[in-house]
């Protein structure tokens, strides 16, 4: 059977298209498995509120952390939970990678006529970000809504582009790790660590020490996708660059993460070699 040749416009709606499937089936296993799903819901709920409730008691004794009050910090904290737990329900793959190598699903995919990386990205959605999804919406609705912040169809639109970068720079990173697995059998002690480091982003990177700063901006650019996009929307004036600078930095971390990929791909050898 051969392919049906499509022009970069046909095959992004035909994979846009397919990508829906995957999320139908996706919503499908949440309403299968209800109680699951509801566990999840209360297990997210649970893990922000108890960070809501330390927070709560801090600023009980202090007026400011670093300059940033109370409802700015919630905020902060739930931009940051909203685009990681975006990042474990729609791109989760990383985790999965070595799953589907060791029980050979990596040698289906790759007769399948659609890219390996784009079938891992929809075989791997995470239940458990539903319900940090949820609450982490609910968190910021709640500290916006305690703030002086101008909401217009733009700042609107930045807060979604912001979002979704959030989750494109982890899903980048973790990609890049994750891809070391091509060569070596077991990386996931390595992954996740690097993905906690990510939960030091919900803070302003103010309150940690210069090498953090450097680490998690420059290095491992997680408060590109985290704090710096919340502080744009807090202060635009002080935090212009962010503006621009959190989308283009999401595109630079996954194109070299996909090249990283295709690199990786050429060299991984059958599980049945």
């Amino acid at each position: 059977m051969l392919i049906p040749r499509r022009n970069i416009w046909q095959q992004s709606i035909y994979l846009m298209g397919l990508y829906g499937q995957y999320l139908k089936i996706y919503l499908k296993t949440l309403v299968e498995y209800r109680s699951d799903t509801l566990i999840a819901v209360g297990a997210g709920i649970l893990a922000q509120g108890s960070t809501l409730l330390f927070l709560t008691v801090i600023f009980q004794r202090i007026p400011k952390l670093a300059d940033w009050s109370f409802y700015e910090m919630i905020f902060i904290f739930g931009l940051a939970a909203t685009g990681k737990a975006l990042n474990q329900t729609l791109f989760n793959a990383p985790f999965s990678l070595t799953g589907y190598i060791r029980r050979g699903l990596m040698d289906v995919m790759m007769v399948r006529p659609v890219g390996v990386l784009f079938q891992t990205i929809g075989l791997s959605q995470e239940l458990n970000g539903v319900g940090q999804l949820v609450t982490g919406v609910v968190i910021m609705v709640y500290s916006a809504a305690h703030l002086d912040m101008s909401w217009t169809v733009w700042t609107f639109l930045y807060c979604m582009v912001a979002l979704f970068s959030s989750a494109i720079i982890q899903f980048a990173i973790l990609l890049t790790i994750s891809v070391l697995t091509f060569w070596v059998q077991e990386i996931r002690s390595l992954i996740y660590p690097v993905n906690w480091l990510y939960d030091f982003t919900r803070y302003p990177l103010e309150i940690f020490h210069p090498i953090l700063r450097v680490l998690l901006t420059y290095v491992i650019p997680y408060a590109l996708g985290s704090f710096f996009p919340a502080a744009f929307l807090l202060r635009p004036e002080q935090y212009s660059w962010a503006a621009w600078g959190v989308p283009a930095v999401a595109a630079i971390v996954m194109a070299l993460a996909y090249w990283l990929w295709s690199f990786g791909i050429r060299k991984y050898s059958s599980v049945a070699g």
